[in-house]
């Protein structure tokens, strides 16, 4: 898989971890169009999978799997610095290094989300080099694995979101989590 193919996954897969709401289940069948210009490979596989199960459910039982999934999971909740710091002094140190990397590469953050919010961590990825995202995936490559590993893709569609993401982080050399002394970031 090639570095833009990545980007494209990131991208997609920020895109699908959205609220559910009308005009994102308007727009799935356009979101799946998408999927023709990624190369073949098992990150894509898996949002086909995503795509075939999303697009089989009545909106209400898509909407409630989203809730029921990240709303209520505690082991499943999309903001990735949680998972290792609850709401713990750390956390906010982790939250404004991320807000300080997006920044120095031109990313900016509103105010509506976190920067740990994983939507906004894929899309910053999906936007830059494999290189400049690579820093901040090692960080938190084990939060987001955690979340992964709890949401099976035989019982959740949501999984397969996770599993592509994963996969598109190994394509990318992110196979582990690297502690901060060790990165130059």
């Amino acid at each position: 898989m090639n570095d833009s193919n990545v980007q494209e996954i990131f991208q997609l897969c920020s895109y699908l971890l959205t609220y559910p709401d009308k005009d994102f289940i308007a727009s799935l069948s356009e979101a799946e169009d998408e999927l023709e210009f990624l190369t073949r490979s098992s990150a894509k596989d898996e949002l086909k999978w995503f795509f075939k199960k999303a697009m089989a459910l009545e909106p209400e039982e898509l909407v409630a799997a989203y809730i029921h999934t990240f709303d209520f999971g505690k082991k499943t909740n999309l903001y990735i610095t949680y998972m290792s710091n609850g709401e713990q002094r750390e956390r906010g140190m982790d939250l404004l290094f991320l807000k300080n990397y997006y920044q120095l590469y031109g990313f900016e953050v509103t105010d509506k989300e976190l920067p740990d919010y994983l939507p906004i961590m894929l899309e910053f990825a999906g936007q830059v080099e494999v290189e400049i995202m690579k820093p901040i995936f090692e960080r938190y490559f084990a939060n987001i694995k955690e979340i992964a590993d709890h949401l099976h893709p035989e019982q959740n569609l949501y999984g397969h979101i996770m599993k592509s993401i994963i996969l598109a982080l190994k394509e990318a050399g992110i196979k582990k989590t690297v502690r901060r002394s060790d990165t130059n970031v």
